[in-house]
């Protein structure tokens, strides 16, 4: 009696195919693959013979999600007869008497997710089944059909395959840099990815429906952008701007993503306390990257954030310099993070591809729900705010007008408008090296120049629905001007030194009415505690300047010194003739020293590496309770190492010895972290470089 073939095992030849499509870094037993991208893999059987054991009219069948159907693509049925490009299909590539191996493409606009496969042939005029395996389809910026591909080998390098990068914070002027793990390959990360699309409202609801629509990163990176956060679902990280983080940790404890998504994954998908916009971009970056779409994380300081589409902003203080709560919300972040991803925008008239902004962090509601984006970069730069999607609210974040109005007389008095403050020094991480590059150009014509006003003139009159607060056109003319600088880098227990200066442009002597403050801010904008003012009257000579320094001692603002927080001086000059007033403000980041990292011996492959990771106390005082941790994608097998350390007293070095053991190749980047009672979230990196045994 005659038996069908019976397949013993299927061979994924998952170290080649891993190789070849450029997932061989993933650790985990699944094979995870490209799409648009010939794999192959090889059958084994009990017995096969030859002649009548043969299968006939071989087929392979694959599906993805849970309802797979031929109508919404996510089942396709496809013959064993030759390949054809970027198209599902399949041909024998080897053959003997035990063993077949097969070489399949997958269509370069294919589902992404997880896909199930299956081998159909006819014996004797029987169809028999055999289940292959399962496989992970990505995006594939490597093959010129796919919506992302990327044609810059060292971009793709940079901003796929990289799992570790930079990210800045601070002011305008003081940019700080922050290390990230994005760790976008590490152990189960991917498998946490795609669990993510699957949480997602769009799949809870239609689960057919979704799974067909993710063939297109347009639709996913809407989809990952409202999931990062968790506010209209059971999103990754929620969001806090409070002083206090009950029940959670503060946002800057985070050194990278992986920790994030292991504990959201771990915890049933409850969301993880907290995160602010740095945060959930690293992780929106994480995921796209993993994903296959090209991803950087971008930095804008001097963010706008406007609530009513209005393309400006207004800022509200009191007769002492203090800023108010606006009663619209609109408010500037000294910096405000993002990711950009690379794609084509097919469901837009043509001229937008390439970078997109997408914004994780939930401030305004899109197309229902908090997401932002993707907003082309060439739209925003042209003010073509028409454009979909939220191209008219990240136009404003970065090229917005801010009004400044002061509240005297019990009345609301508009000062000057200010077109060239916002939108300062749009960061991101260079490619192939660890130093800052400025996109600014990129996102807005030059400051100041005819053609950025006629772009803001274009933005404007493209606006569908106008809500003016207050009289915005109402032009003030001002016959002085005023300016508000920082002598030196500030330093966490020294005298901040400001020069102030107040020029005259009119034609007769003037007398002015000044008043200094200091205020508590968020980075965000969020305004907290006044607690200094000072005040006095000058007089300036016609066409002439006054300038003058004054200093705000540690003793006034040592207390108000809180992690993600700045202080704001403001000047407010009034011209005590004209009662024309103008306001100058400067927010204060304190420069703190860096951590030394210095590592001792050869770096290779399995092998302990000897770490010293050091910070000097800049203080006068004694440090407690301090804690030093380290993490960093290839470098720590067993995840994040915490040390306890001693106190370190005034003016002297703590020092902390760790091992690492690197169990990738290539340039790895570890990742410290030191904290204490008087200064939080130290942060310092450096890059361990394992060569190929």
């Amino acid at each position: 009696m005659a038996y069908p073939p019976q397949i013993s095992k299927v061979d994924s030849n998952k170290l080649r195919n891993g190789e070849e499509h450029r997932t061989h870094t993933m650790r985990c037993n699944d094979l995870f693959l490209r799409r648009g991208q010939p794999f192959t893999i090889t059958l084994f059987f009990y017995y096969r013979g030859n002649g009548d054991n043969n299968l006939e009219n071989m087929r392979l069948i694959a599906q993805t999600g849970p309802y797979p159907s031929k109508q919404t693509g996510t089942l396709i049925q496809f013959p064993v007869t030759r390949l054809r490009e970027n198209a599902w299909s399949a041909e024998v590539e080897s053959e003997s008497d035990n063993s077949l191996s097969l070489t399949i493409c997958t269509s370069v606009k294919a589902p992404i997710g997880r896909y199930c496969l299956y081998l159909e042939g006819a014996y004797w005029g029987k169809v028999n089944s055999y289940y292959l395996g399962d496989f992970m389809l990505l995006f594939n910026p490597w093959c010129p059909d796919d919506d992302v591909f990327l044609e810059d080998e060292a971009m793709r390098q940079e901003y796929v395959m990289n799992e570790h990068g930079l990210l800045y914070q601070g002011s305008k002027d003081f940019i700080t840099t922050t290390p990230w793990n994005f760790g976008q390959f590490e152990d189960g990360v991917g498998e946490i990815c795609l669990r993510i699309l699957d949480m997602s409202p769009n799949h809870l609801k239609n689960p057919t429906l979704d799974c067909s629509k993710r063939g297109d990163p347009v639709y996913i990176s809407r989809i990952v952008s409202a999931m990062i956060n968790s506010n209209d679902d059971r999103g990754v990280i929620e969001s806090c701007w409070d002083e206090s983080f009950t029940s959670g940790v503060n946002p800057s404890t985070w050194n990278g993503s992986v920790s994030i998504l292991r504990i959201w994954h771990n915890s049933g998908c409850n969301p993880v306390r907290y995160g602010q916009c740095w945060v959930l971009a690293g992780v929106m970056c994480t995921v796209m990257r993993f994903l296959g779409v090209p991803c950087r994380v971008v930095t804008n300081f001097d963010s706008a954030h406007d609530t009513n589409l209005s393309l400006t902003v207004d800022e509200f203080y009191d007769e002492t310099g203090k800023k108010l709560e606006p009663p619209e919300g609109d408010s500037v972040w000294n910096f405000h993070v993002w990711v950009e991803c690379w794609m084509a925008r097919k469901d837009i008239r043509p001229g937008y591809d390439g970078w997109q902004v997408l914004d994780p962090t939930p401030q305004e509601i899109s197309g229902g729900t908090f997401c932002c984006g993707p907003a082309p970069v060439k739209a925003i730069k042209e003010g073509d705010i028409d454009v979909d999607y939220d191209v008219a609210f990240v136009y404003t974040e970065v090229n917005g007008d801010v009004i400044h109005w002061v509240l005297r007389d019990g009345g609301v008095e508009k000062g000057e408008v200010n077109t060239l403050i916002i939108g300062k020094y749009i960061s991101t991480k260079s490619v192939g090296l660890s130093t800052r590059e400025d996109i600014t150009d990129q996102y807005k014509y030059e400051e100041g120049t005819a053609q950025e006003r006629a772009v803001f003139e274009k933005a404007l009159s493209k606006l569908k629905t106008k809500k003016p607060f207050l009289d915005r056109n109402c032009i003030v003319a001002y016959d002085f001007s005023t300016s508000l600088k920082l002598v030196q880098s500030p330093l966490i227990g020294h005298p901040v030194i400001l020069s102030y200066r107040v020029h005259n442009r009119s034609y007769e002597p003037r007398k002015f009415h000044i008043i200094f403050s200091a205020q508590e801010m968020m980075y965000n904008g969020k305004a907290l505690e006044q607690f200094w003012t000072e005040s006095y009257e000058v007089d300036v000579s016609a066409g002439k300047d006054m300038e003058t320094n004054f200093q705000l001692h540690p003793v006034h603002y040592q207390r108000f010194i809180h992690p993600g927080n700045n202080i704001r001086v403001t000047a407010l000059a009034t011209d005590l003739k004209t009662k024309k007033l103008r306001l100058s403000s400067k927010n204060i980041i304190f420069e703190v020293p860096e951590m030394d990292i210095k590592v001792y011996g050869m770096p290779q492959l399995n092998q302990p590496l000897n770490v010293i990771l050091s910070f000097s106390n800049p203080l006068n005082e004694i440090l407690n309770n301090c804690v030093m941790t380290a993490e960093g994608t290839g470098l720590f097998p067993n995840g994040p190492i915490t040390v306890q350390m001693d106190q370190v007293f005034p003016r002297r070095v703590g020092i902390v010895r760790i091992f690492c053991v690197p169990f990738k190749v290539g340039k790895l980047q570890l990742e410290a972290n030191f904290c204490c009672n008087q200064l939080k979230y130290i942060k310092g990196s450096t890059i361990i470089d394992v060569p190929w045994m």
